[in-house]
C-alpha cells in the first residue's frame, strides 16, 4: 500500500531555520496548545495534511500542478537573498527584499488550513442565505454600482463536495498577489536578538489588532508579526508616521513577541529549544509585569 502524500503548510525549508539540531537542521521542539508534552520531532513530520494540495480531477486522478507550484516557490527559502535577510542587515526597502517577503508572507498566511475553513465557511454561508429566498438574485450592488448576476452554475456551486471546495480555495491562494501587493505598501522593521529566542508556529504569519479579533490587513492597527529565525523578526505595520525600514534590538520584549505568536497559532508551537524553557519566560514575564 502506497503512502499517503502529505503537504506541508508551514514549508520545511522555513522551518528548517529553526531546526533543534542546527547542522543537520532535521528536527524540531514541538509543543501543542491542548495535550501532550513538548516533543522532538523530524521537520517532516509536522505541520501537515495529507493531498492538502492535490484535489481529485473530474476522473479522480489527483492533480499535483499547485503542489508544484508551491514547492518551486519555496526554493526561495534557500536562496541568497532570504540568507542575507536572516543574518544580515539589508535595506528593508530594497524592491527584490520586498517582493520576495512579501509573496512568501502572502502564500504562507492564504495557503494555511485555516484559509481553507474559512472559504467553507463563506461557501456555506452563501448557500444557507440563498436557499432562504424564494428564487436567486439576478443582480448584486458593489460601491453604488448594479451588475448582473449569473446564477447558471448556482446548483454546481451549491452542491460542490470537498475536492470541488478544495479547487475554489486553491484558486485564491494562487491570487496571492493582492495581499502581496499590499505588505509591499506597509512599514515594514525587523526585530533583532543576539541570542536565539524566537518561536513560530503552525501558522507563521500572524495578524494581530487590538481588539484581539481580525479586521482586515488594511485596517489601520493591524499588526503582522513574522518570525524568520531565532534571531529575527518581521514587523509589518501601518504606522506611517513612525521611521520605516529600520533594524531594533528586542530588549525585554522577547516574550511578548512569543506570546502573540503562540496565542495564535492554530494547535503548535514550533522552536529551537525545549518549549518548557519558552513557557517558563512567558510565566516570568508576566509576574514582571504585574498579570499574575
Amino acid at each position: 500500500m502506497s503512502k499517503m502524500k502529505r503537504n506541508h503548510y508551514v514549508p520545511q525549508s522555513y522551518l528548517r531555520a529553526f531546526a533543534a539540531d542546527p547542522d543537520r537542521r532535521e528536527k524540531i521542539w514541538r509543543f501543542g496548545k491542548n495535550e501532550g508534552d513538548p516533543e522532538l520531532k523530524p521537520i517532516d513530520k509536522v505541520a501537515y495534511r495529507h493531498y492538502l494540495y492535490v484535489p481529485k480531477d473530474e476522473t479522480g486522478q489527483r492533480d499535483y500542478a499547485f503542489e508544484v507550484r508551491l514547492s518551486a516557490l519555496e526554493q526561495w527559502f534557500g536562496e541568497r537573498p532570504w540568507e542575507l535577510l536572516l543574518t544580515e542587515y539589508v535595506d528593508l526597502g530594497d524592491e527584490t527584499i520586498r517582493k520576495m517577503v512579501s509573496l512568501l508572507a502572502a502564500v504562507m498566511y492564504l495557503r494555511n488550513p485555516t484559509s481553507l475553513e474559512a472559504s467553507n465557511n463563506v461557501h456555506r454561508q452563501m448557500v444557507d442565505l440563498l436557499n432562504q429566498s424564494p428564487e436567486l438574485p439576478q443582480s448584486f450592488e458593489y460601491k453604488g454600482k448594479t451588475y448582473p448576476a449569473d446564477t447558471s452554475g448556482w446548483e454546481k456551486f451549491r452542491d460542490g463536495c470537498d475536492e470541488e471546495l478544495k479547487k475554489t480555495w486553491i484558486a485564491g491562494v494562487r491570487e496571492a498577489g493582492w495581499l502581496a501587493e499590499l505588505l509591499m505598501t506597509m512599514r515594514w522593521s525587523m526585530v533583532v536578538s543576539e541570542t536565539p529566542g524566537f518561536i513560530t508556529s503552525d501558522h507563521p504569519v500572524t495578524v494581530v489588532h487590538p481588539s484581539l479579533s481580525f479586521r482586515g490587513f488594511n485596517n489601520p492597527e493591524t499588526l503582522v508579526i513574522f518570525p524568520l529565525n531565532p534571531y529575527r523578526l518581521l514587523l509589518i505595520d501601518h504606522r506611517m508616521n513612525e521611521p520605516s525600514n529600520q533594524y531594533y534590538p528586542v530588549d525585554d520584549a522577547m516574550a511578548s513577541y512569543n506570546y502573540t505568536i503562540w496565542r495564535n497559532a492554530n494547535d503548535y508551537m514550533f522552536c529551537h529549544r525545549n518549549p518548557d524553557e519558552v513557557l517558563a519566560e512567558l510565566v516570568r514575564d508576566t509576574e514582571k509585569r504585574g498579570f499574575a
